[in-house]
């Protein structure tokens, strides 16, 4: 069943009472790259869907479209998702990278680690995860205690004590703030700067460590750059865009592609048509990514 990729649509095919229709809806989010508003209308429709489904086929569907979105989603959306019991990785991870704690307190030396006490202001922090602090720095969490005793993860509203890896961790103080993953949103936020100056330079931290984005979380920042160069009027930021997208050319798939392809190159100056001919070349078929 194929939906066309109209923003709504799609939210009105995700109410319908056909579970094949809502899956369909769903999987045509992935189809293509959104807009701003079109983002925030979408996350609103795909949790509201999620939340209801009992169809396995059509959660899966609505799952595996969140990160297209993911930026758009807010804490109140992702505090709704928690509860739901699938056995979705890509729900997990999602859930994981929004993880946001804030200390309640100074930290305390524990031999080579460090205690601290959070509260959980969003996502589903877990054993294992990383977490950047105020400074740039990341730490590790290895422990995880609640009201005595200790689990494997927390959720929003959760206040519980922490053992904290690595070096920097000593350094946190009251009322600083954990984040798991902020790339996408914070470089989206910047790719959508009214400042120019802001543009390019988060199109170059989107790829200064291209290894280190999950597949769906390089797949969104390629269309969110995709989406920022076609709009763009700064030759440098553009460049920078360009630049980033070449650097993130294993997660380029036909969606992102799309909004390249509608760059006209006769406009560009010599040096960006050079850019623009190389990621042209990645769409080829035979292309190895």
């Amino acid at each position: 069943m194929r939906i066309e990729h109209r923003p709504e649509l799609i939210t009105t095919r995700l109410r319908s009472p056909d579970p094949r229709v809502r899956e369909a809806a769903a999987r045509a989010v992935t189809g293509a790259v959104w807009p701003p508003e079109a983002e925030r209308e979408l996350a609103s429709a795909l949790v509201a869907a999620a939340v209801e489904e009992a169809d396995q086929d059509a959660l899966a569907a609505q799952l595996d479209a969140l990160p297209c979105v993911e930026p758009a989603l807010d804490d109140h959306e992702l505090d709704r998702l928690i509860p739901l019991r699938t056995d979705s990785p890509g729900l997990a991870r999602l859930l994981a990278r929004a993880a946001r704690l804030h200390l309640c307190g100074p930290a305390e030396p524990l031999g080579e680690a460090t205690r601290v006490i959070v509260r959980t202001l969003g996502g589903t922090p877990h054993i294992g995860l990383g977490l950047r602090t105020p400074g740039g720095a990341w730490v590790r969490l290895e422990r995880i205690e609640f009201v005595g005793r200790e689990i494997d993860w927390l959720c929003q509203g959760m206040t519980a004590r922490l053992t904290l890896s690595g070096p920097r961790a000593r350094d946190l103080a009251d009322g600083d703030t954990l984040d798991a993953d902020p790339g996408s949103r914070a470089h989206t936020a910047g790719l959508r700067s009214p400042d120019p100056r802001v543009r390019r330079l988060a199109a170059d931290e989107a790829s200064d460590w291209p290894d280190s984005w999950q597949p769906e979380v390089g797949r969104y920042l390629c269309g969110a750059l995709a989406m920022a160069a076609v709009r763009e009027q700064d030759h440098d930021a553009l460049e920078a865009q360009l630049h980033a997208l070449l650097a993130l050319a294993r997660y380029l798939e036909e969606p992102a592609f799309a909004v390249v392809r509608t760059l006209d190159r006769g406009a560009l100056p010599e040096v960006l048509r050079e850019y623009l001919d190389d990621l042209l070349e990645e769409d080829r078929p035979d292309a190895v990514r």
